[in-house]
C-alpha cells in the first residue's frame, strides 16, 4: 500500500530586517552570520520591489534577514527552500551556511536544505544585488532640423551594450529617463515574490510539464488528443526504489464525463529522475480564446509514491493547439483565428501587480473586445497567467531582452540562455501562452558597429526555447519572420502613407502612436513651474519627445496652455489609433494575422504615454472608441485618397468628391445571412445629404468591401461632416456601427491633413 502525501509548506513572507550595503562590504563584515547583530537594520514587508518602500530608487546591494522556527513535525522530512522571484542577483545563507547564487529577476529557484535546518530557531539571510548596468551612455545623433530643445544633461543618450538581463525593467521607452543618461532610474530590485519552505518525504515532485497534442490522421484532426506528461521526481532516500507515478485529471471549469486516469511503476535512482506518462483523451474538451468558444481547463493531480513516501502536485492545463501556417495566419484547434491584441505591462515595479489589478485589467480588455496579449520583454506574476487561462486570452510571451543595445558576448549568452529555459519551463503549462519570442527588437540600434549579431544571441536563445518546448512556435525576434512595427506619428516622416507600412508581414506586433497623459495625471506628476511653458528637460525625462508633436502636426507654441495641448494631442492619438485598427482589420489575411496596440496602460507615471489608459488607469481619449473598432464584427469606412494618412484631420474643398469604401470584417466562426447595411452622409449642419441601405450575407472569418460611397461637396459647404454606417443581423440586432469624420473647408485648407 502506498504512503499518503505529507507535503507541508511554511510561508516566509512578512517582516524581514534589511540593511543597505552600497560599498559592498557585507560579506567581509559577516552579515550572513546568524550571530551578526541586526541593531540599526530597517524593516521591510516581503514581497515587494524595494523602489516602493522607503529605500526608493537604489542600485546596489541590500542584505535581508529573518528568523523562523523549524516546524515541529519537520523531523524526517526533506526540506526545500524556494524563492519565487528575486531581482536581480541573490546569494543565500541558512544558519551561516552558503546555499548558492541565482541571477535573474523573474524565475523561481530552490535549494535543498534538509541537512542545514536546525531544530527551533533558524536564520535565513539573502544578499540581493540589483546593480546599475555599467554600459556607456552615448550621445545619439540628431537629424538636422529636428534638434530637441534640451540641456546637455538631458540630450538623447542610449546604452551601447547592456549586459544585465532585465529587458524593459532596466532601459526602455516606457521607463523614467528614457533615451537619456538617466535611463536606469526607478530601479526595480528586491524579493518581489514570496519565499517558502517546502517539506516532503523522500520523494519530491518537482516540475510537471503537460503537453496536450491534437491527434491528426492523414493531416486531419481526428477528434482525440494525447496528453503527454513529464514529471521530475527527486529521490532523496539514498537508495534505488520502485515507485508508482500516476495522474488523474478532471474538468476544472466544466463537467468532464471522461475518466482521465493512469499510473505506472518506475525505477527511481537516488537524486533527480524524469518520467513520462502518456494518456489518450478520446473526447477532449478544448480550450478556446473567449471570442471563439469557452476557455475550458482541466486540473491534474500527479502523484509519486512508495510504501513509505509519497508526494503530489496539482497543475492546471488546457487541451489546445495553435499553429501558424505558411502565411503566418493563426489556427487555434484547427480553426483560423484573428488576434485583436494589446501590449501589456502592469507596472515597471512588477510587485505592484496583484490579482485584483490583473482581473480588473483583463475584464476591461474583454469589454473592449481584446482577445490576445503580447507581453514584451518582461514577465508578469503567476496570477496574471492563471487569469489569462481562465478568461480566455491568447498570449505571446517575449523574453526580457529589449532593443539591439544588448551585448552578445559569450558571457551574456551564457547567462541569458539559461534564463530563457527558466521562463519557458515556468510558464509551460499555461493554456493561454501560444507563442514565445526570444528578443524584443534586436535590430533596433543607432550606433556602429552593433554589439549584437542576430545569429549569435538570438540563435542560442531560440535553440534553448525549442529544446524545452518543441510544440509552440518560437519567434527569434522583431522584426523578422513576418513581424513589423507600424506605429506612426512617433518616428519617421510626418507625411507617412500607411499603405507603405502594410505590405507582406502578417504580424503587426506594434501599432498605434504616442500621446500626452490625461490632464489630471500631468498636473499630478509635473511641478507647477514645469507645466507651462514646457520644461523640455523634465518633459523629455517623463517620456515626451517634442519631435512626436511635430510629426503629429501639433504646434506647441500656438497653444494657450497645457490643457489645450493635451486635448489636441489626445484627439490626434485617438484618431490615429481608430484609423490604424480599421485599416489593419480591413486587410485581414491580406496579409494581417495579428495586431497589438502599444500599450494597454502606461507602466509608470509618465507624461508621454501611448495606448488607452495611464499608470493610474485614467482614460486616454482613445479608450472610449476602442471597443467599437475592436468589435468582433466591424463595419468600417476607408477613405480613398492618394495617401492614407493616419491621425490628421481629413479636409476637403467645396467641389471635391469624397470617395470611400465600406468594409465588413467578421472575426467570428459564424456567418450572418440576411444582414442589413445602412449608411448615410451628414453635412456640416448634421443633415443627411446621401444615404442607402442593402441586405447582404457576411461570411464567417472574413473581411470584404460591401459598398462604395461618393459625395461631391457643394459650393459653400463647411463644417464637420460624417459618413455613418451600421450593420444589423437578420433580427435587427446591431452588430456594429462606425463613422468617418471629415471637414469641408476652403480650398487653401484641403489636402488631406491639418
Amino acid at each position: 500500500m502506498s504512503a499518503e502525501c505529507t507535503r507541508k509548506m511554511l510561508a516566509l513572507d512578512g517582516e524581514w530586517a534589511y540593511k543597505k550595503d552600497p560599498e559592498g562590504s557585507g560579506k567581509r563584515d559577516g552579515l550572513y552570520d546568524p550571530a551578526c547583530g541586526r541593531e540599526g537594520w530597517g524593516s521591510m514587508e516581503i514581497p515587494v520591489n524595494w523602489y516602493k518602500t522607503e529605500v526608493g530608487d537604489y542600485h546596489g546591494v541590500i542584505w535581508f534577514a529573518r528568523e523562523f522556527e523549524a516546524p515541529e513535525e519537520g523531523r524526517g522530512r526533506e526540506w526545500t527552500l524556494r524563492f519565487n522571484a528575486v531581482d536581480y542577483i541573490a546569494e543565500v545563507w541558512l544558519n551561516g551556511v552558503y546555499l548558492g547564487r541565482h541571477e535573474g529577476f523573474f524565475a523561481p529557484f530552490e535549494f535543498r536544505v534538509t541537512e542545514h535546518i536546525a531544530e527551533g530557531k533558524n536564520t535565513l539571510v539573502v544578499r540581493v544585488d540589483s546593480p546599475r548596468d555599467k554600459t556607456e551612455y552615448r550621445l545619439a545623433p540628431e537629424q538636422p532640423g529636428w534638434e530637441r530643445p534640451l540641456s546637455e544633461a538631458y540630450k538623447s543618450r542610449k546604452p551601447v551594450a547592456l549586459t544585465t538581463i532585465k529587458g524593459s525593467c532596466i532601459d526602455f521607452w516606457h521607463r523614467p529617463g528614457w533615451e537619456t543618461q538617466f535611463g536606469q532610474d526607478g530601479n526595480t530590485g528586491g524579493m518581489w515574490q514570496g519565499v517558502e519552505l517546502i517539506g516532503t518525504g523522500s520523494l519530491t515532485i518537482g516540475e510537471v510539464r503537460i503537453s496536450p497534442k491534437l491527434v491528426e490522421r492523414d493531416g486531419v484532426v481526428d477528434g482525440t488528443a494525447l496528453v503527454v506528461v513529464d514529471v521530475d521526481v527527486y529521490n532523496s532516500s539514498g537508495e534505488t526504489v520502485e515507485a508508482e507515478v500516476g495522474l488523474e485529471a478532471w474538468g476544472r471549469n466544466f463537467e468532464s464525463g471522461e475518466e482521465i486516469k493512469k499510473s505506472k511503476r518506475f525505477v527511481l535512482t537516488p537524486g533527480a529522475n524524469t518520467v513520462k506518462l502518456v494518456h489518450t483523451v478520446k473526447e477532449p474538451v478544448l480550450w478556446w480564446c473567449w471570442d471563439q468558444g469557452r476557455p475550458n481547463l482541466y486540473e491534474m493531480r500527479v502523484t509519486a509514491a512508495t510504501e513509505s513516501a509519497a508526494d503530489e502536485r496539482v497543475e492546471v492545463f488546457g487541451i489546445r493547439e495553435l499553429k501558424l501556417d505558411e502565411k503566418g495566419r493563426w489556427h487555434l484547434n484547427g480553426r483560423r483565428v484573428f488576434a485583436r491584441g494589446m501590449r501589456y505591462h502592469s507596472s515597471i515595479w512588477l510587485g505592484e501587480g496583484n490579482e485584483e489589478l490583473f482581473r480588473e485589467d483583463l475584464s476591461r480588455m474583454r469589454e473592449v473586445n481584446i482577445n490576445a496579449i503580447r507581453i514584451g520583454s518582461h514577465v508578469e506574476k503567476p496570477e496574471f497567467y492563471r487569469l489569462c487561462d481562465e478568461m480566455g486570452f491568447l498570449l505571446w510571451q517575449v523574453f526580457p531582452l529589449h532593443w539591439g543595445n544588448y551585448a552578445d558576448s559569450d558571457d551574456v549568452i551564457e547567462r541569458a540562455a539559461p534564463m530563457m529555459g527558466e521562463m519557458v519551463r515556468m510558464l509551460y503549462n499555461h493554456a493561454s501562452i501560444v507563442i514565445w519570442s526570444v528578443f524584443k527588437e534586436p535590430e533596433v540600434y543607432q550606433f556602429e558597429p552593433r554589439p549584437n549579431l542576430y545569429g549569435r544571441l538570438c540563435e542560442v536563445m531560440y535553440e534553448t526555447a525549442r529544446r524545452v518546448d518543441p510544440v509552440r512556435w518560437v519567434h527569434k525576434g522583431d522584426y523578422g519572420e513576418g513581424a513589423e512595427n507600424v506605429m506612426t506619428g512617433v518616428w519617421g516622416e510626418r507625411d507617412h502613407d500607411f499603405r507603405t507600412a502594410d505590405d507582406t508581414n502578417p504580424q503587426k506586433v506594434e501599432y498605434g502612436t504616442a500621446s500626452l497623459a490625461p490632464i489630471e495625471t500631468a498636473r499630478q506628476i509635473l511641478e507647477p513651474e514645469d507645466q507651462w511653458p514646457p520644461n523640455w528637460d523634465r518633459w523629455y525625462y517623463l517620456n515626451v519627445d517634442p519631435n512626436w508633436l511635430r510629426l503629429q502636426g501639433i504646434d506647441v507654441e500656438s497653444k494657450s496652455g497645457l490643457e489645450e495641448l493635451i486635448e489636441e494631442a489626445q484627439t490626434w492619438s485617438a484618431r490615429q489609433i481608430k484609423e490604424s485598427v480599421e485599416y489593419i482589420r480591413q486587410r485581414k489575411y491580406r496579409p494581417n494575422a495579428s495586431m497589438f496596440l502599444y500599450f494597454w496602460s502606461d507602466p509608470w507615471p509618465c507624461l508621454g504615454g501611448s495606448g488607452l489608459l495611464d499608470y493610474y488607469r485614467r482614460k486616454y481619449k482613445s479608450y472610449d472608441i476602442f471597443g467599437m473598432v475592436y468589435s468582433p464584427v466591424l463595419v468600417s469606412i476607408e477613405w480613398l485618397r492618394e495617401k492614407h494618412l493616419l491621425g490628421f484631420e481629413k479636409v476637403y474643398a467645396p467641389g471635391e468628391a469624397v470617395s470611400a469604401r465600406v468594409w465588413v470584417t467578421n472575426d467570428l466562426p459564424r456567418e450572418f445571412e440576411g444582414a442589413s447595411l445602412a449608411w448615410c452622409v451628414k453635412d456640416g449642419r448634421g443633415e443627411v445629404v446621401a444615404q442607402a441601405s442593402r441586405s447582404l450575407s457576411v461570411a464567417e472569418d472574413s473581411s470584404q468591401v460591401v459598398e462604395s460611397v461618393e459625395w461631391q461637396i457643394p459650393e459653400g459647404a463647411e463644417g464637420r461632416c460624417r459618413i455613418e454606417a451600421e450593420l444589423r443581423d437578420e433580427t435587427g440586432e446591431l452588430l456594429s456601427s462606425n463613422y468617418f469624420e471629415f471637414r469641408a473647408a476652403g480650398a487653401q485648407e484641403s489636402g488631406g491633413m491639418k
